[in-house]
């Protein structure tokens, strides 16, 4: 057995020897910097295996530029989706290029284009903002196609949801009316209830017999008995359904619910009492089964005008936000338009500039030219005459002789 020394000599090589598995970002980043771009590119894949959007956007990088790995928009897409998704705004922007271009195995799509730039554009990205104003430039179109493409994918998301709550409820209902059915037949088999056979019942019918209707009979002590039992366990039964409407059904339709049970338990304390007859008990019944299905189909009914009315409401809140978008693009455009004007009025301010500039130079160089001529003619010796020709005259004893002064041929004779 070794000794503690020696385990933790054993220890300290071990740990020294052992090398570093956990590699960051910034490690990745160092090495591409450097120009390592095989160590890069294998810290980076290892990261991006491990869910780092940044590294999934480079690895996605390296396959779009073909640097160190040959290029492949297709083996691009896959780390550009995975790092867009998780909100990597550099990679929904190169995502939503290869919409545009229909690389990487995607379709030439330019609604997926714009839906991608947004969400980069929404977290600072200009260039993104620029090439939506580019897109909708190009494909005047395209604005009235994201638009009908949102409000589908919010109008499948409501259903979806709606399915969703309606499956979930129809499941958990099923269940539950199940439950109570049994618990209901049950009930209904029991001696007790037989008991009071043609005389009261809790479940309630469409039609209620004649002779129900005129009993005009009240409970006696042993039917009081059954009857106080008989309406405890059908409230049971009842109660197994409560906690789904509760939880799937507006509130209204839960306060009639709970409103009608009141007014049945009322009546049948009525009748438990003596207070009233069993006649008068199932005129009761039938008359509260009739306002609650009225009240039922009262609230459906504002509950569809409702729907009716937000989808209106919808819709012109669409219509609303279509004219303001229409304005905002109009703005820009002219926005646009004056920016490109005040351009140009600076280009040609700065060739008149220019021109202005040039012609100063000219008249400089013109005036130093001049200036040097003269001062040449200054410092330069007067010219002498020199005589090019000597002829006696033929008639006069006068001499003549031709000279150049200063350029300027001229015969004097004396």
């Amino acid at each position: 057995m070794k000794n503690p020394l020696q385990l933790c000599l054993s220890a300290a090589l071990t740990m020294v020897c052992l090398p570093a598995i956990s590699q960051t970002l910034a490690e990745a980043d160092a090495a591409y910097a450097r120009q390592d771009l095989k160590a890069a590119f294998e810290m980076y894949q290892k990261l991006a295996d491990e869910g780092d959007a940044a590294a999934q956007y480079q690895v996605g990088h390296f396959y779009e530029s073909g640097r160190h790995v040959a290029q492949s928009f297709d083996k691009a897409e896959p780390w550009y989706r995975k790092s867009a998704i998780q909100g990597y705004a550099k990679s929904q922007a190169n995502l939503a290029w290869l919409y545009v271009n229909a690389k990487g195995g995607l379709p030439k799509d330019m609604v997926q284009a714009v839906l991608w730039y947004e969400k980069a554009a929404a977290q600072g990205d200009r260039e993104s903002q620029e090439r939506i104003d580019n897109l909708y430039n190009f494909y005047p179109d395209l604005m009235a196609s994201v638009r009908n493409y949102k409000v589908a994918i919010l109008d499948k998301q409501r259903q979806e949801i709606a399915a969703q709550r309606q499956a979930a409820f129809d499941a958990e209902s099923e269940k539950n009316i199940q439950e109570s059915r049994l618990c209901l037949n049950k009930l209904t088999e029991d001696a007790r209830t037989k008991s009071l056979a043609g005389k009261f019942s809790p479940f309630g019918s469409n039609t209620v017999p004649m002779e129900m209707l005129a009993n005009t009979g009240k409970p006696n002590a042993k039917e009081k008995a059954a009857l106080s039992y008989v309406v405890a366990e059908w409230e049971k039964c009842i109660d197994i359904q409560a906690e789904p409407r509760k939880k799937y059904l507006p509130p209204e339709a839960n306060n009639i619910i709970s409103s009608y049970r009141l007014d049945l338990r009322s009546g049948f304390a009525d009748l438990y009492s003596g207070k009233s007859s069993y006649g008068d008990t199932a005129r009761m019944r039938a008359k509260l089964d009739i306002e609650f299905k009225q009240k039922i189909d009262t609230l459906s009914a504002k509950i569809q005008a409702q729907e009716f009315a937000e989808a209106k409401q919808r819709q012109e809140a669409e219509a609303q936000k279509r004219y303001a978008e229409a304005q905002s693009q109009q703005q820009r455009e002219a926005e646009k338009q004056r920016q490109a004007e005040a351009r140009r009025m600076l280009d040609m301010q700065e060739a008149q500039a220019r021109a202005q500039l040039e012609q100063t130079r000219q008249l400089q160089r013109n005036v130093d030219f001049l200036q040097g001529m003269q001062m040449q003619q200054m410092f330069r010796p007067p010219p002498q005459p020199v005589i090019i020709q000597q002829a006696p005259a033929q008639h006069y004893s006068t001499t003549c002789y031709t000279t150049n002064y200063g350029g300027v041929r001229q015969t004097v004779c004396n």
